[in-house]
């Protein structure tokens, strides 16, 4: 073994240790880089460095921005709420998964605890245990990591494998319906538990709060039918929405202070310098020469391993793809995501389950037990039959 992937076990290693003790994950990822690569290149990382900041890091940082800032100004402008109520109004079975699902599709930190608070009172009046509401709150929240561009490790990975957001939708949809799809037949039985009368119906109930949906279909117009940047689409609707909904200043100010995070920030400059250092060390071509025999494994695994230890989900991006990138080829983008993905969710570290299952006065374990694992293997079944099948045509 070559003491670049010596090197290379050794930096993740003590990344994912710093982590588990409790260590902001920038500075532990900081501190994996130099044990990397400065045994390798020595003073030579300062050019690295410099390099990195191109038009590539630029444009992946200010759409993590914008996306952060879109998703506080919905959460704070109180529309959220109006179209929990018209989803109800329709059928309570349907808001139970959608409600965790439209949430989903503004990225946060620890967003999870955001759509339990709004759809609690349904789970509550219809009688749904702790674990239950855990799962569908969770679960639901994330079916759209590894398709939906405004997810940090979407963003991240159309950087580092140089691919547009329709490409990585093209390789990862069947893990955006194998996980929804497993979400539904593991939830089907809780849904059967509803009585029809498990929330009020008021008479005046209006649909119109569905109408606030709109700016998840104008970004999915905006880039990937009309195949706009990403930063200038979140632009564009960050401006109708602040023309349209009229957000209060403080509002404003404060999704501005809540997007600029200072740790998400440093990590997506972080992600980009090890890329390029993985990319200068040759690693990748040497974890590929010692990987290619069990390639399909490798990219699945390598992920799932890498983000199931430090529950970010980005991680598998961050760590993961620079390392294995000659791998990447066709259905093992796919592998690669669906690793990530599984790990991701299963992580008992992810802030998402944690923080549910909090909430909600649920055990990990009962969680893990009950639905989770279920869940994931079904996603798989469902994944790679879809992709197989593919492959034949």
């Amino acid at each position: 073994m070559s003491l670049t992937i010596i090197l290379f076990i050794i930096s993740t290693l003590s990344a994912f240790i710093l982590i588990l003790y409790g260590f902001n994950i920038a500075i532990a990822i900081g501190l994996a880089i130099l044990v990397y690569s400065l045994p390798l290149q020595g003073l030579e990382i300062i050019e690295i460095i410099k390099d990195s900041f191109n038009l590539t890091l630029l444009n992946t940082v200010l759409s993590l921005i914008l996306a952060m800032f879109l998703a506080d100004l919905f959460r704070s402008s109180g529309i959220g709420n109006k179209m929990v109520a018209s989803l109800e109004s329709l059928s309570p079975r349907l808001a139970a998964f959608s409600v965790p699902a439209i949430i989903g599709l503004l990225p946060m930190p620890a967003g999870a605890y955001i759509s339990a608070t709004i759809i609690d009172p349904l789970y509550t009046n219809c009688k749904l245990g702790s674990e239950d509401k855990t799962f569908l709150n969770y679960w639901f929240r994330h079916v759209w990591v590894t398709v939906w561009p405004l997810y940090q490790v979407v963003i991240l990975a159309s950087a580092i494998l140089n691919m547009s957001f329709n490409d990585i939708l093209y390789y990862n949809w069947p893990i955006f319906v194998g996980a929804l799809t497993s979400g539904l037949i593991k939830s089907m039985p809780i849904m059967l538990t509803f009585s029809g009368n498990c929330i009020k119906r008021e008479k005046h109930r209006s649909h119109s709060g569905l109408l606030y949906l709109w700016p998840f279909i104008v970004i999915a117009m905006l880039v990937m039918v009309m195949k706009m940047p990403l930063p200038l689409s979140l632009i564009t609707t960050i401006i109708l929405f602040i023309a349209i909904h009229k957000p209060s200043k403080y509002a404003i100010k404060n999704g501005l202070k809540y997007s600029i995070d200072p740790t998400i920030t440093m990590l997506i400059i972080e992600s980009l310098i090890f890329s390029n250092v993985i990319e200068r060390s040759g690693l990748s071509n040497q974890l590929a020469q010692h990987l290619y025999r069990y390639a399909d494994i490798a990219v699945f695994a390598i992920p799932f391993l890498m983000v199931i230890a430090t529950g970010f989900e980005f991680t598998f991006a961050t760590l993961a793809f620079p390392s294995i990138l000659p791998l990447l080829k066709g259905y093992r983008i796919t592998l690669a995501f669906l690793g990530g993905f599984t790990g991701a969710m299963l992580s008992p570290l992810h802030a998402c389950f944690v923080l549910s299952a909090k909430y909600f006065k649920s055990s990990l374990g009962s969680v893990y037990i009950k639905h989770l694992i279920q869940s994931i293997v079904l996603t798989i079944i469902i994944t790679l039959s879809i992709t197989t099948i593919l492959l034949m045509i």
